[in-house]
C-alpha cells in the first residue's frame, strides 16, 4: 500500500504541475475574460459528469469486485450519452454555459465520462498503476496540445482549449478501453437487480456529488451575476491553485477507497481512515502554509496584472481546503463501507451554508466573500462527517489528532497493506 500511495502521489504531483502549466499558458494567452469562459465550460462538463456518474462514477469502484463487469458497463454507457446530451441542452437554454459551445459540451462530456468509467473500473480492480498512467497521460496530452495551438499555431482562442480537450480525452479513452476489455466476460445472463442496486447506491453517492459540486462552484455563477467574467476568471485561477494542495489527500483517498471497498474488516477500515486523517491533515497544512507565503507580486509575475488579487482568494479558501482534505478521507470511508448517505447529508449541510452565505457575502465582498463562503461550507460538512465517523466507527478523538506524536500504528497499517499488495 505504501508503494501505491507513493506512486499515486507522484502521479498526482505530476498532474498538478501539468495543470498549473495549463492554467499558466491559458491565462497568459487568453486573459481573465477567456479564463472566465473556460471555467464556465469546465463547470458545465462537471455538472454533466456528476449526473452521468449515477451509473458510471465511484459506485463502480464498490460494485466491480462484486458484480459482472459488462452488466455495469452497458447501462453506464447508455446513461452517459443520454445525460450528457440532455444536460448540455438544458445548461445552454438557461445560459449557464456559453451557448456557442453547447455542441462541444455534449461531446466532451461524453468522452470524459466514458474515460471516467474506465478509470473507476481500473480502481475497482485495484489496477492503480494503470489508473495513474491514464490520468497523467490525459494531462500531458492536454498540455502539449495547448502549447502547440497557442504558441506554434498562434490560435489564441477558447476554441483552441476546446480542441485540446477533444484530443486529450479521445486518446486516453481508447487506451483505457484496451486495459479493461480483457476483464470483461461476454457470456452471462442479465440480472436487473444489479441495475437497481447500481441506481440505489449510485443515487446516494451522486446526490452527495451534485450538492458538493454546487458547494464548490455555485459561487462561479454568483460572481458572474454580480460582477463580470474577468472577476470570475481571477477567482477560478485562485481556486485551481488552492485545490492543487489536494494532491496528497486525493492520492491517499483513492488508495484508501480501493482498499476499503475490497475489505470486510470494519476495524481495519476504521483504523486506516484514522491514520490517513492524521497524515493528510499535517501534509495539507504544510502545503497551504507554503502557498500563503507567496506574495501577490509572485502571481502577477507568473500570470498577468489581471491576477493581482489571487493571494486574497487563496487566503480566504485556506480553511476550506484543509477541511476538504480531511473530508476526502471520511467520504471514502463511508462510500467504501457501504454508507454513502452520510456523504449526502454532509454535502447538504455544506450547500445550505453556500446558499445562505453566497448570496450574502459575495455581492458585498466579491471574490473574498466567495472564498469565505466556500471555507464555511466545506468546514461544516467535514465537521458532520467527523462526528459521525467517531460515533459510529468506535474511533476516539485521540486517533485522528494530527499532532499526536505516536505514528507507530499508522506505519504498521501502511506496512500491513503493503504486504498484501
Amino acid at each position: 500500500m505504501i508503494r501505491k500511495i507513493l506512486t499515486t502521489a507522484a502521479s498526482r504531483l505530476i498532474i498538478a504541475l501539468i495543470n498549473l502549466a495549463v492554467v499558466w499558458i491559458s491565462a497568459r494567452s487568453l486573459g481573465a475574460t477567456g479564463m472566465g469562459t473556460i471555467s464556465l465550460i469546465i463547470l458545465g462538463i462537471s455538472i454533466n459528469q456528476l449526473f452521468s456518474s449515477l451509473l458510471g462514477g465511484s459506485v463502480l469502484v464498490y460494485l466491480v469486485p462484486r458484480k459482472p463487469l459488462l452488466q455495469l458497463l452497458v447501462p453506464a454507457w447508455i446513461w452517459i450519452a443520454l445525460v450528457s446530451s440532455v444536460g448540455s441542452l438544458i445548461l445552454g437554454s438557461l445560459s449557464l454555459v456559453p451557448v456557442e459551445y453547447v455542441n462541444d459540451l455534449i461531446w466532451i462530456s461524453i468522452l470524459q465520462s466514458y474515460f471516467t468509467v474506465n478509470q473507476n473500473i481500473l480502481l475497482g480492480l485495484e489496477r492503480v498503476k494503470h489508473f495513474n498512467i491514464m490520468a497523467v497521460s490525459q494531462s500531458i496530452i492536454l498540455l502539449f496540445s495547448l502549447a502547440f495551438l497557442f504558441f506554434f499555431n498562434k490560435w489564441l482562442s477558447v476554441d483552441a482549449y476546446i480542441y485540446s480537450l477533444y484530443i486529450s480525452f479521445g486518446f486516453v479513452l481508447l487506451i483505457s478501453l484496451a486495459f479493461i476489455f480483457k476483464h470483461i466476460k461476454w457470456s452471462f445472463s442479465w440480472d436487473l437487480s444489479i441495475l437497481k442496486e447500481t441506481f440505489r447506491f449510485g443515487g446516494y453517492l451522486q446526490a452527495a456529488g451534485v450538492m458538493q459540486l454546487f458547494n464548490y462552484r455555485l459561487s462561479y455563477y454568483i460572481i458572474e451575476k454580480y460582477f463580470d467574467r474577468a472577476t470570475l476568471g481571477v477567482f477560478s485561477i485562485g481556486v485551481q491553485i488552492s485545490e492543487s494542495v489536494w494532491i496528497v489527500s486525493k492520492s491517499i483517498a483513492m488508495v484508501q477507497y480501493s482498499r476499503i471497498a475490497n475489505s470486510s474488516d470494519p476495524v481495519y477500515s476504521r483504523d486506516l481512515t484514522s491514520a490517513f486523517i492524521r497524515i493528510t491533515t499535517l501534509l495539507t497544512m504544510a502545503m497551504i502554509a507554503v502557498l500563503l507565503l507567496l506574495p501577490s507580486d509572485f502571481f502577477v509575475l507568473v500570470f498577468r496584472s489581471d491576477f493581482s488579487n489571487l493571494h486574497k482568494v487563496i487566503l480566504s479558501l485556506s480553511v476550506g481546503i484543509l477541511a476538504v482534505a480531511i473530508s476526502l478521507m471520511l467520504s471514502h470511508y463511508f462510500s467504501g463501507s457501504g454508507k454513502p448517505w452520510h456523504n449526502t447529508i454532509s454535502s447538504g449541510i455544506g450547500l445550505i451554508f453556500t446558499l445562505i452565505l453566497g448570496f450574502t457575502l459575495i455581492p458585498v465582498m466579491g471574490i473574498t466573500g466567495a472564498g469565505i463562503t466556500a471555507s464555511s461550507a466545506y468546514f461544516a460538512g467535514m465537521l458532520y462527517q467527523l462526528v459521525v465517523f467517531l460515533k459510529t466507527s468506535g474511533a476516539d478523538w485521540h486517533s485522528v489528532q494530527p499532532f499526536n506524536t505516536d505514528f507507530s500504528k499508522p506505519w504498521k497499517l501502511l506496512k500491513q497493506g503493503s504486504e498484501t499488495d
